[in-house]
């Protein structure tokens, strides 16, 4: 069986960029399809044309004009083949993460040569030549929307006067979510974290179908009887309500743009946006959105359903909690995972150096948490901030706090401020990729 190819932007070295020699001008009125051949029929026509309004023969005249007709059949025919080619691609893959390997198939039914057009970064795209399919893999390096095609198809005629690529087909938008962190070496992370019938919950609900019948047993209460399953029996029938209990967990990520753009030293991304605008972003908030990935895949598995808010209250997700179970947990992350291949920085507000951090909307959901973990990560915290942060501890007991920073050195006093409130506090230098942060 041959083997898939396949294409890794990460890895810089896999392809060579080749410079297009080719004036713009001409790639812009397609007129590189002209082989040398082509442009020589061409010119010699021109030529010929102007002799004969020199000389006044008409022999030349209509000899001129029937190479640049020729010529310009030939380019216009090859040109109409422009999106005339249906080519069709699938995602074979599920909804990737960054690093994992994304399946894609393209498959035509026409007889022409295909050569696929993949996102910046990964240099030439595979060859197909049609009818056909051809499967490739492609492992993304960076989050977002990323677009592939449309494809190129290579056009040329019989007289060999035209060669070249045109655009053919749709394009596909795969949207790409941030890297899971692997948390194995954060051993603290997450040891509240409570499993099957220890779970236990702020508030639990009865579903539909967590609702069992039986019969009815001297000193149950009239409140309990199911009245319609008591006239399908024939007996009095009473609920029994299995109420499944689900342990929730708050999870507080920072999405100000001046908090992850702070300095020279942060690297400043754009995520592709697919056919909207570029994201956003910086290298610092990359590794925060992949530790807030791996932190939400720690604790859904662990049967916590966790709510997405930024630093105003404002959720992550725009999925809402419907139901307390298992299910809803790996819902609840599967929401915010999917959300993060367009989540960008907020520049929309300036930045205050106000004392007071979250929003009152936050601020009066965080007292709802008293025994329940909250997870804040940080992108910048001062002083004022810190001493602020701390008088929550009264409110809030178990919490996890993640400042990535670029120099960890200089926030010792930030640390200090946060050492009496009992909460686990990292200092983690953000700058370094999710690998290089535990040493992996």
């Amino acid at each position: 069986m041959e083997k898939i190819p396949r294409f890794d932007s990460r890895n810089a070295l896999s392809w060579v960029r080749s410079e297009n020699s080719t004036p713009a001008i001409l790639r812009r009125l397609r007129l590189d399809l002209f082989t040398v051949r082509g442009w020589c029929v061409l010119g010699a026509g021109i030529f010929l044309v102007f002799l004969a309004f020199m000389f006044g023969r008409h022999e030349l005249m209509a000899l001129g004009i029937s190479l640049v007709v020729l010529a310009g059949i030939s380019w216009a025919l090859a040109l109409g083949l422009r999106g005339r080619t249906r080519i069709q691609r699938q995602l074979l893959s599920a909804v990737p993460s960054a690093g994992e390997v994304c399946k894609v198939q393209l498959h035509c039914l026409e007889p022409a040569t295909i050569q696929e057009q993949l996102p910046e970064g990964f240099g030439r795209g595979p060859m197909l030549d049609t009818p056909g399919e051809l499967e490739y893999e492609l492992i993304f390096g960076r989050r977002g929307i990323h677009q592939l095609g449309p494809a190129q198809q290579i056009v040329s005629d019989t007289l060999g006067l035209v060669r070249g690529m045109v655009n053919t087909g749709e394009t596909l938008e795969v949207p790409v979510r941030s890297e899971l962190m692997d948390l194995h070496r954060l051993a603290s992370l997450g040891e509240q974290m409570l499993t099957g019938d220890a779970r236990h919950s702020r508030s639990t609900t009865a579903d539909y179908y967590d609702v069992a019948i039986r019969d009815y047993q001297q000193g149950d209460s009239i409140r309990q009887v199911h009245w319609k399953a008591s006239a399908r029996q024939g007996k009095l029938m009473v609920r029994q309500e299995n109420h499944v209990a689900t342990a929730q967990a708050l999870l507080i990520l920072d999405t100000k743009f001046e908090h992850w753009c702070h300095s020279g030293v942060d690297l400043r991304l754009s995520i592709p946006g697919g056919s909207n605008e570029d994201l956003p972003s910086s290298r610092r908030f990359e590794t925060a959105l992949s530790l807030a990935s791996g932190i939400g895949l720690r604790y859904s598995t662990g049967g916590y359903q966790l709510s997405f808010r930024d630093l105003s209250g404002a959720p992550l997700t725009s999925q809402h909690r419907q139901a307390t179970s298992d299910a809803a947990a790996d819902s609840d992350f599967d929401s915010f995972h999917a959300a993060t291949a367009e989540l960008a920085l907020d520049a929309s507000g300036p930045d205050t150096d106000a004392s007071e951090l979250f929003g009152d909307g936050l601020h009066k959901e965080l007292l709802g948490f008293r025994d329940e973990p909250v997870i804040m990560i940080f992108g910048e915290l001062t002083v004022a901030q810190a001493r602020w942060l701390a008088t929550l501890a009264r409110t809030v007991r178990l919490a996890e706090v993640f400042i990535l920073v670029a120099h960890p050195e200089r926030y010792d006093p930030v640390q200090q401020e946060l050492a009496g409130t009992g909460w686990k506090v990292h200092l983690l230098p953000g700058t370094m990729g999710a690998a290089e942060m535990w040493g992996g």
